[in-house]
């Protein structure tokens, strides 16, 4: 299993939100992640991608299958990353998302804490 935490920098935000519209906010920023991560995370029978759940408050992502954690970083010891069959898939696929999709994740926690 592989769980990835979702961070964001919201300096002096959390004061003007309140839990209600944090909670929210990172629920909508975990969900958007998730769609956008879909498409770098390796393919060979959606198995993976399949796995894929948000945690309830919005605080991580998780892929839940027993190669996840092979994909994800490379190797385990146990697996090793096997290519995927899309171009583009491959291992850390959050970071590859990050770099093409930071400011839609940045519109989507501020929707869903009702700020835009």
């Amino acid at each position: 299993m592989v769980e990835i935490e979702v961070k964001a920098n919201l300096r002096g935000i959390t004061d003007k939100l309140g839990p209600q519209g944090m909670l929210r906010g990172r629920q909508a920023l975990a969900d958007q992640m998730l769609a956008d991560m879909n498409k770098y995370v390796p393919y060979q029978s959606h198995a993976l991608r399949k796995s894929a759940s948000v945690a309830m408050d919005g605080s991580a992502i998780y892929y839940n299958t027993p190669y996840a954690a092979a994909q994800f970083f490379g190797s385990n010891g146990k697996a090793k990353w096997v290519k995927g069959k899309e171009p583009g898939t491959g291992p850390r696929w959050d970071k590859k998302a990050e770099r093409s999709n930071i400011k839609v994740w940045e519109k989507a926690f501020l929707r869903g804490a009702g700020i835009k």
